[in-house]
């Protein structure tokens, strides 16, 4: 017959295993979720540079056709800044 010793040392090693397991199996999970939603910001990321590309293409070809409209948005928009800055 066995002894306690081994059959209880038996269970405790099943016992490890299966945390073990479901450990892994946690991890495993993470690591997805945590690689999907790295995968989304990157895309997210990749979308707003080409947004900022075609706003600064819109606005260059805005100054090109409209050169004084521009400037005067400039100056106004300077002004406006030095405004809000300066102190009281």
């Amino acid at each position: 017959m066995e002894s306690t010793t081994s059959t209880s040392q038996r269970n405790l090693d099943k016992n490890i295993d299966k945390l073990s397991q479901g450990a892994h199996s946690v991890v495993d999970r993470a690591a997805s979720a945590a690689s999907s939603m790295a995968e989304r910001a990157a895309q997210k990321g990749d979308d707003f540079m080409q947004m900022k590309d075609t706003w600064v293409e819109g606005a260059a070809e805005y100054v090109r056709e409209h050169p004084i409209a521009a400037l005067g948005m400039a100056a106004a928009a300077g002004y406006l800044f030095s405004m809000i800055t300066r102190g009281r």
